[in-house]
């Protein structure tokens, strides 16, 4: 079994630098996590080491729970939670509560975006909470408690060594990032002067030929406005939507949509066609995201995403037909909107 806890230190201390790493993105951005909407070196770095930091956490506790079994311990023995004991304290809190409570965090974060950009200043630490526990409790059980001769091959021989390696390791990744998301402009634009830009030409278009004209001058006037500006603007990215208009209609969206994604305007746009001329289109992470977090709910009542207006430009100028646009379903960090082609 001293191999296979060598293993498990080597494991928490390369995990724990993950969760370094992620907990320095947060405090980065923990004056206001909307300054991660649509920052996607960011949004796709901590997306990335986080899936890391919760694939290490739940492979070392199957790994503990498994040993546990081979050695014998009887989990159902009050004794073996019995806190007089270095290897209790660390079942009771490194493993019972450091479980619940990362797992919490994770569920917010996979199933619950929008809680997580509201409370991440809260929710995120309790998830830093449950992997320190588990980390700094198997540290002290592993080198003082237990008093293990680790292999030095294999895990670092000192305590002290062990406990500021995820620390460095942890800050190099971070820096890293930071340094990457520091080169990142192209063509002189950044994504979000880029996404009040397009918030300009759509929510100020659209409100106004509402108000003035009601709602069908939208599609009069609006889409082909847009499609005048995209032409415009994507040239200055090297996309050339000319190309677009003689590819077919489902092709010319995706590509589309795999374009503007690409140059940083967002993580991620889909589009989900429902019938022949019903569909979908969502923003993930989009750079309009932050922009709409300083609107009212007023401000949004009844709005179209600008993706929704850009894609519908785009079908209009292939099929020379008018669309129907349902006002979007908007949320923290995008929106779905619904779309249909009129013949």
């Amino acid at each position: 079994m001293g191999l296979w806890a060598d293993l498990l230190i080597m494991q928490t201390i390369i995990g724990y630098s993950f969760v370094i790493a992620n907990v320095s993105i947060g405090l980065f951005n923990i004056k206001d996590l909307n300054k991660m909407k649509g920052d996607l070196i960011f949004v796709r770095a901590h997306k990335l080491i986080g899936r890391i930091e919760s694939l290490f956490f739940y492979v070392i506790a199957f790994q503990c729970m498994l040993m546990v079994v081979i050695t014998g311990g009887d989990v159902t023995n009050p004794g073996f939670y019995d806190l007089s004991s270095g290897g209790s304290i660390h079942v009771v809190f490194g493993g019972i509560l450091a479980f619940f409570l990362f797992t919490f965090k994770v569920i917010i974060a996979f199933f619950k975006k929008d809680v997580i950009y509201k409370y991440g200043q809260f929710i995120g630490p309790i998830g830093f909470i449950g992997w320190s526990l588990a980390h700094w409790t198997s540290m002290i059980n592993y080198y003082i408690i237990a008093a293990y001769e680790p292999a030095s091959i294999v895990a670092p021989k000192y305590f002290w060594l062990g406990a500021i390696l995820p620390f460095i390791i942890g800050m190099v990744i971070f820096l890293f990032v930071l340094v990457k998301r520091g080169g990142t402009g192209k063509g002189g634009f950044s994504s979000h002067q880029i996404a009040f830009i397009l918030h300009g030409i759509t929510f100020g278009y659209e409100k106004a030929t509402k108000e003035l004209l009601g709602t069908p001058a939208l599609f009069k006037y609006v889409v082909p406005k847009t499609w005048m500006f995209l032409e415009k603007m994507m040239e200055k990215f090297g996309i050339d939507l000319k190309a677009l208009e003689r590819m077919n209609l489902n092709d010319a969206i995706k590509e589309f949509l795999k374009r503007t994604a690409e140059i940083g305007m967002a993580e991620k746009i889909k589009i989900k066609w429902t019938s022949d001329k019903d569909f979908e289109i969502e923003s993930i992470n989009c750079s309009t995201a932050s922009v709409r977090s300083v609107m009212s709910k007023e401000e949004l009542e009844n709005s179209v995403c600008p993706w929704a207006i850009m894609t519908a430009s785009l079908v209009s100028k292939i099929t020379n037909k008018n669309l129907e646009i349902l006002p979007s379903e908007f949320n923290e960090i995008g929106a779905v909107t619904k779309l249909k082609i009129i013949d």
